[in-house]
């Protein structure tokens, strides 16, 4: 017997014809996301600094961590 499905071939992947495209749009970064409540009390970039501190305090453990083992 010859089963031309392609479910039984072991392809997960789905045919083209039956894939459906779904388009949502998402607001950007800095852009008014929040339409119920226009009052926060939030800063508006707050991510910024805290990127900052966290790769400097990354450096200074790798730094650290490296004259641990020198000394060990």
């Amino acid at each position: 017997m010859v089963v031309d499905d392609p479910t039984s071939k072991g392809s997960k992947r789905k045919n083209p014809e039956e894939t459906t495209r779904i388009s949502i749009q998402i607001p950007k970064k800095g852009g008014h996301a929040t339409a119920e409540s226009d009052t926060t009390d939030a800063p508006p970039n707050p991510p910024k600094k805290k990127k900052a501190t966290r790769s400097t305090t990354g450096r200074a453990l790798l730094q650290g961590g490296s004259t641990q083992n020198l000394a060990a």
